[in-house]
C-alpha cells in the first residue's frame, strides 16, 4: 500500500509537458541583432496603461523579464534616462486567454447534473450497485501571446512571435512562463515557419 501511494504522490508531482504552435519571424540583419547584454524596455499599448489590464501587464512583463534576461537581454526602466542608443531595443507584449465550457473534441452538455452510474444485474429483477453522480465538464482554456521587439533607433519592428497553449488548466503564473519560453525558443534566430515547442513545467 506503502508503494502505491508513494508511486501517486510521484505522479503528482511530474511536470506537465504544455505543447505550443509557434511562429516566429526575424527582420534583422547578423549585424544588427541584439548582441547579449542589449538593453530594452517594455512598450505598452494605451489599453494596456490603466487599471486592472495594467496590473496584469506588470505580471506578464515580469515573468518576461526572467525570460528575456536568458536571452542575454538587460530590461532598463522607463525613468533611467538612458537614451535611444543606450536602450535600443522595445518590447511589446500582448497576451489573452480564452475559457471553453469543455474541451473541443467533447460533445456539448446542456447543463451539470445527476447522472446514474454502476451495475444493473439482470435476474430476479435485481439492480444492484446503481446511484447517481454529478456530472460536470471541466472547463478548457486557450492562451496566445505575441511579442515584438522593436528597434528604438529606426522605429521599425524587427522581430515578432506569437504562440498559442491549450489545456484544462486554469492560469497560472508557470503556464505563461512556459507559454513566453515557446514564444522565444530559438531567439535571435528562430526557424522559420510554424513549428510545435514541448515545454516541461512545474504543475500550477
Amino acid at each position: 500500500m506503502l508503494l502505491v501511494v508513494a508511486a501517486l504522490s510521484g505522479g503528482c508531482a511530474m511536470p506537465l509537458r504544455l505543447e505550443h504552435t509557434v511562429h516566429s519571424q526575424a527582420a534583422w540583419s547578423p549585424a544588427a541583432r541584439p548582441a547579449p547584454g542589449d538593453r530594452y524596455r517594455f512598450e505598452r499599448l494605451p489599453s494596456q496603461r490603466s487599471g486592472d489590464a495594467a496590473r496584469e501587464q506588470d505580471a506578464l512583463e515580469s515573468l518576461a523579464e526572467s525570460v528575456l534576461v536568458r536571452k542575454g537581454l538587460q530590461r532598463s526602466e522607463e525613468t533611467s534616462g538612458a537614451t535611444v542608443s543606450a536602450v535600443p531595443w522595445g518590447v511589446q507584449l500582448v497576451a489573452h486567454a480564452i475559457k471553453y465550457p469543455y474541451a473541443p473534441w467533447d460533445a456539448p452538455e446542456p447543463r451539470p447534473g445527476w447522472m446514474p452510474y454502476g451495475q444493473i444485474v439482470l435476474g430476479r429483477g435485481v439492480v444492484t450497485s446503481l446511484g447517481l453522480q454529478w456530472q460536470v465538464r471541466p472547463p478548457y482554456y486557450v492562451r496566445e501571446l505575441a511579442l515584438t521587439v522593436r528597434d528604438r533607433r529606426s522605429g521599425e519592428v524587427v522581430y515578432e512571435t506569437r504562440a498559442t497553449q491549450d489545456g484544462p488548466w486554469a492560469d497560472a503564473p508557470t503556464l505563461w512562463r512556459a507559454l513566453l519560453e515557446a514564444a522565444l525558443e530559438g531567439f535571435p534566430d528562430p526557424p522559420s515557419g510554424p513549428r510545435r515547442v514541448v515545454i516541461e513545467a512545474p504543475r500550477p
